[in-house]
């Protein structure tokens, strides 16, 4: 066993700064045999919990520490320029529960009172929060060793007794560090003498920032991330030597041979520190039922109120249900959730926010039906309470909530005002170094070229959560790259070490937590940089030790439904309520059987709707199945396409017992959903829903010892209730086993079919509508937007462009084929902005010119950037004038709006205001006053690119126009006419590249593309295998336009191609092989003017004339090599004017 114990460590939490990942430290410290170690991040106790229980699993103790930051004088609550830079380190140990509930204490108050550049502490809040507490003198930074560094030996002596006096006897121990650095020695033999005049203990430590000494570089640069400097830079911060890693404690025991004491001590802290949490504990917050009421009453009283609200007969079914389920929350002490729960969903529906129909395993419930919380008759889907509330399962129930987006906040807020600001907050979360932001930031900080680095993170696959590792092994170019490329070998090298490390703290976009007490008294506190507060503990941590978290989702969806719903109101003058419509809609499958579901909840993405067309949905069933099989597991299996066939009758279904034909109906025999795979042991082998819950984690766990006890049950019961075999009752036992670990929540499948059924019957049956609330709610998404605009074009609604006399802020409904664009949706342009013009031009009417516009707007928020974005994008296009003449006079109309604003604001009556309207009129008052520079248009490329920049797409062309000589000349096909194209056949094509996804081939992991190619028509997709994709994968860039060989395919009943080559459009005048000029018709053929056609054009490019001889025979003559050609676009046309340009013909 180890004699030292590491107690000045940085982990993943001291954020930019610490490279040790928890995992791999605990991994240490068992490769060390060190019975203990320590966790002191800067400032902060983020990983506590993440931290204990790593430690704690490996039967390692676990030290919660912090190395905070101290004011050397003064107050922390000072933040005067004074108070800048005047601080020290001070490292704080907890011994027990106290010491806990102190440090927490000390940290939110450091981030919540003392924050100036660092979270500060003062002497003073230290000496109230100072029992369980050990205090460790810190580094060079401490304040003892800055006094020492200054030669103020007594006041660091003065000091070393404050802190002690602070702490208690042998609570305070003096830090001996030895990393190689001068100050060090001279620091470390005065602490020697303090020690002995004063009594006080040496430790020794080692202020560990990375596990290995080779990370010491890794470390440095992770450094410059944060200070955002560059490791050349000679300021940069760095420790100073590569000595502040994970030392074993041998080396540590050689360093302090002067100080043997200081090395034991680690073990004497280690045994005094002896936290421990309790996760079994609940913390609920307080609910206040009716008064004379009590919580089980008033709980079973709104159940009965739900029961008359939502069923017009109350079956035994129903009763026996509500019974045994409240008689289950009452047992499990749950009553109180239930009713917070009710409460907050209670009050945003009263306030018309609207609320999902549920989602997870909480659809389940009949009490959370009739409670409000869900919309989903458990008892009518078959959905299980055991699935989401087991007697026998530890922890709190899991009931998150989806809101309208754009008023989740009046929920939260309606929380923090009921149960009080200081018991309610949002959740910290942190974001991590993903594999390519690891290679820019590296990249960046080693002064690489941003084109080079951005060469390199781009081969990075874009698949989540992907490592460099895996990286490397799937993109064969990274890892040429990596092996010929010094400097990219050590960019990616160090990337590797900081990959997944914490980058930054923020808020969780749904985490809420709600508490009995003062949220300070369980967790630390934390401030964000504007100010908001939030739990330091992510969310899996709150709900660990106990606290009620919940996840208050913002769904756009919902807000597309309402708005849709409004829109059709004020149209139509119809109420629609989406929870009664028929769920039998013949316009809806006829949407979804043919797959027109983009914008539809769920079902959009292009696999999804390969799907749908596959299936051909006929009842709300088959809504809920597809959202549980279009998941890796069962499209990996063969599951998805085996439960396609039975649909449709290609394969007979067959149950391996009577009893299993009532459960697997559904889904034609095959277990889809995690409740059927609890229903079959209940219905064969008699198993309890509790039992099989637990069989079915044990089975998603893989826990062999729980499942082997299982089968035995299983079995036995089989033969008990259902007189089976043994062997038929393993055989589907092996079956209900590899299904389980594809199974999917039925509950949330159910629950959220229910918007994809909503969205669906919308977009059928009220399209405009749809589409418009659809485009509004995705406004700041430019990728959105161009998708939704073009899939309103297909189904024959025409988006008029942004018009700055006829537009609104969100896009507006005109009539039921048409939709005007919303000005929140061009780039640039804020809501004030917006404000400001619609309520002028409301107020005065129309703008006439640009010069009007910067008359009557307020021009401290529609400044300079608007002006030019609404000229780019087109909304200024009424006016009747080029774009660049009114951007040339932007300043210039700024400048003349300004004056008379200021004129019209001192009382003055303004030069302008002198003339009348019909002045105005007048030519001649136009060029003096709002003349604009007599240039030409813009060229067609710019227009398109700033309309592309502005909107995400064009208004007044496409770029493939520049290139419809290209496209006539050399293509046959269109993305149109390819729904003609036979299976197989070779086709040409012209187009934009729009996206490029990279992905692997499943059985040799080879490197492939899937391309999106658009035309002036339409867009297909491009497969792109391997074999090509190795030859043209410097090609495949977005926004260029290429030319594309390849043949059609049909299969899953939509037109593909498969890719044979690629060239860039301007190349492809290159590949000619030949030219075949048809004379045959001309009596004359016109050679003479060919031939200084020809001549003109001098290259290796054969050209061949068909002609008749005199007695009309047909020949082919090659022209002679002084006449062969280099081809392009000139030549071909001037070609085509002198035969026509239907004889000419080219091989490529």
């Amino acid at each position: 066993m180890s004699e030292f114990i590491h107690l000045h460590v940085h982990t993943q939490y001291s954020l930019l700064d610490g490279a040790c990942r928890i995992k791999s430290l605990i991994e240490k410290c068992k490769e060390y045999q060190m019975s203990a170690v320590a966790m002191t991040d800067h400032g902060n106790v983020f990983g506590a919990i993440d931290f204990y229980q790593n430690a704690v699993a490996a039967n390692i103790k676990p030290i919660i520490g912090c190395e905070s930051y101290v004011t050397k004088t003064g107050s922390r609550l000072d933040r005067s320029i004074q108070q800048k830079g005047n601080i020290s380190h001070l490292v704080l140990l907890v011994k027990n529960q106290i010491g806990y509930q102190n440090l927490i204490k000390l940290v939110s108050s450091s981030y919540l009172e003392g924050f100036y550049y660092h979270p500060r502490l003062d002497k003073e809040l230290l000496a109230k929060h100072a029992e369980g507490l050990i205090g460790l003198s810190a580094c060079l930074k401490g304040e003892i060793a800055q006094h020492i560094l200054d030669g103020n030996f007594h006041t660091a002596l003065k000091t070393a007794d404050d802190y002690s006096q602070i702490f208690g006897k042998g609570n305070f121990f003096l830090e001996v560090m030895d990393q190689g650095i001068i100050e060090q020695k001279a620091v470390n033999e005065s602490l020697k003498k303090i020690s002995e005049t004063l009594g006080l203990p040496l430790v020794a430590t080692n202020d560990v920032h990375y596990l290995e000494r080779t990370q010491a570089r890794a470390q440095e640069a992770l450094m410059c991330i944060q200070t955002q400097m560059t490791l050349d830079d000679p300021k940069h911060m760095r420790l100073a030597t590569d000595e502040f890693y994970f030392k074993t404690d041998e080396e540590m025991k050689r360093l302090f041979s002067w100080a043997p004491e200081a090395v034991s001590n680690t073990l004497m802290i280690a045994e005094k520190c002896e936290l421990k949490f309790d996760f079994d504990v609940i913390h609920l917050p307080k609910f206040d039922p009716p008064e004379g009421k009590t919580k089980e009453e008033y709980l079973k009283e709104l159940c009965e109120l739900g029961l008359k609200k939502r069923y017009a007969d109350i079956t035994k079914e129903i009763r026996s249900r509500l019974e045994f389920e409240l008689k289950t929350i009452q047992k499990m002490n749950f009553v109180g959730y239930f009713l917070i729960v009710w409460d907050f969903i209670n009050f945003a529906k009263s306030q018309g926010i609207p609320v999902g129909p549920g989602r997870g395993s909480a659809a389940g419930s009949i009490v959370s039906y009739l409670l409000g919380i869900t919309d989903l008759d458990p008892l009518k889907y078959g959905l299980l309470f055991e699935r989401f509330l087991n007697p026998d399962r530890a922890g709190m129930p899991d009931i998150d909530i989806d809101f309208c987006y754009e008023r989740r906040g009046e929920v939260i807020e309606y929380v923090t005002k009921k149960y009080g600001s200081d018991k309610v907050a949002q959740i910290i979360t942190f974001g991590t170094m993903q594999a390519k932001a690891a290679i820019r930031d590296v990249g960046r900080v080693m002064g690489v070229a941003y084109g080079d680095v951005d060469r390199i993170a781009k081969l990075v696959p874009n698949e989540l959560n992907i490592k460099i590792e895996d990286a490397l092994i799937k993109e064969p170019q990274l890892k040429k790259l990596y092996e010929e490329d010094n400097t990219a070998k050590d960019i990616i090298d160090t990337a590797k070490v900081l990959e997944g490390l914490n980058r930054h703290a923020s808020i969780h976009a749904a985490g809420v937590v709600i508490a009995d007490k003062p949220l300070a008294e369980y967790v630390p506190l934390f401030k964000t940089s504007d100010d908001q507060i939030t739990t330091g503990f992510s969310m899996n941590d709150i709900a660990k030790i106990g606290l009620l978290k919940m996840d208050f989702l913002g769904l756009r969806t919902l807000t597309v439904i309402n708005e849709s719903v409004q829109l059709i109101k004020e149209i139509h003058g119809v109420d629609i309520d989406v929870t009664q419509i028929p769920l039998d809609d013949k316009k809806t499958f006829e949407l979804l059987s043919h797959a027109n579901t983009f914008g539809v909840f769920q079902l959009e993405s292009s696999g999804m709707r390969d799907l749908l067309k596959k299936i051909k949905s006929s009842e709300f069933e088959d809504i809920i199945s597809v959202l549980a099989l279009y998941r890796p597991g069962p499209m990996g299996s063969g599951m998805l396409e085996d439960f396609i066939k039975r649909k449709r009758g290609e394969v007979q279904v067959k149950y391996d017992h009577p009893k299993l034909e009532p459960i697997l109906k559904e889904t034609y025999g095959i277990i889809v959903y995690q409740e059927q795979v609890m229903k079959i042991p209940v219905a064969l082998a008699g198993f309890s829903l509790t039992q099989a819950d637990h069989l079915r984690r044990a089975m998603s766990k893989k826990i062999a010892s729980v499942m082997e006890k299982m089968r035995a049950d299983f079995v036995k019961g089989c033969q008990k209730y259902s007189q089976m075999t043994e062997m038929a009752a393993n055989k589907i036992f092996d079956l209900i086993d590899y299904f389980s670990g594809y199974g999917f929540n039925r509950s949330h499948s159910a629950a959220y079919a229910i918007i994809s059924f909503q969205t669906a019957y919308l977009k059928a049956n009220y399209p405009v509508e749809f589409m418009c609330a659809l485009l509004n709610s995705e406004r700041n998404n430019t990728d959105k937007i161009v998708e939704y605009v073009k899939e309103s074009e297909n189904m024959g609604i025409k988006i008029l462009p942004p018009d700055v006399n006829e537009s609104f802020k969100k896009f507006t409904v005109i009539d039921s084929k048409t939709i005007r664009f919303g000005l929140l949706a061009v780039k640039n342009i804020g809501e004030s902005a917006i404000d400001s013009m619609i309520e002028r031009r409301e107020m005065s009417g129309p703008y006439k010119t640009i010069y009007d516009i910067c008359e009557r707007v307020d021009l401290r928020i529609v400044n300079k950037k608007v002006l030019e974005s609404l000229i780019k994008c087109g909304a200024l296009d009424g006016f009747g004038v080029y774009r660049s003449q009114m951007m040339a006079v932007v300043e210039k109309a700024l400048d003349a709006g300004s004056k008379i604003q200021k004129e019209r604001l001192s009382g003055q009556v303004s030069f302008f205001d002198m003339f009348s309207d019909a002045e105005k009129k007048n030519p001649s008052f136009s060029q003096r006053y709002d003349d604009l520079p007599d240039i030409k248009e813009w060229q067609k490329n710019q227009l398109l690119a700033f309309e592309k920049d502005m909107l995400g797409f064009y208004v007044s062309g496409h770029p493939l126009a520049h290139y419809l000589a290209e496209i006539k000349e050399f293509t046959q096909q269109t993305t149109a006419s390819l729904k003609q194209a036979f299976d197989g056949e070779e086709v040409k094509l012209v187009g934009l590249i729009e996206s490029v996804k990279l992905t692997n081939t499943r059985k040799t992991n080879e490197r492939m593309a899937i391309v999106k190619l658009t035309d002036m028509e339409g867009d297909v997709e491009v497969i792109i295998f391997p074999s090509v994709y190795e030859k043209f994968a410097l090609l495949l860039k977005e926004g260029d336009v290429v030319f594309l060989i390849g043949r059609v395919t049909l299969k899953d009943e939509q037109t593909k191609i498969v890719g044979n080559e690629i060239k860039q459009v301007r190349d492809i005048y290159s590949s000619i092989k030949s030219i075949n000029l048809d004379l045959s018709s001309h009596s004359q053929p016109p050679l003479e003017d060919l031939k200084k056609k020809l001549s003109k054009y001098p290259g290796k490019i054969p050209v061949y004339l068909k002609m008749n001889t005199k007695n009309n025979k047909s020949v082919e003559i090659l022209v002679g090599e002084e006449l062969f050609v280099s081809p392009n676009e000139n030549l071909m046309n001037e070609v085509k004017e002198i035969i026509g340009k239907e004889h000419l013909t080219v091989e490529l």
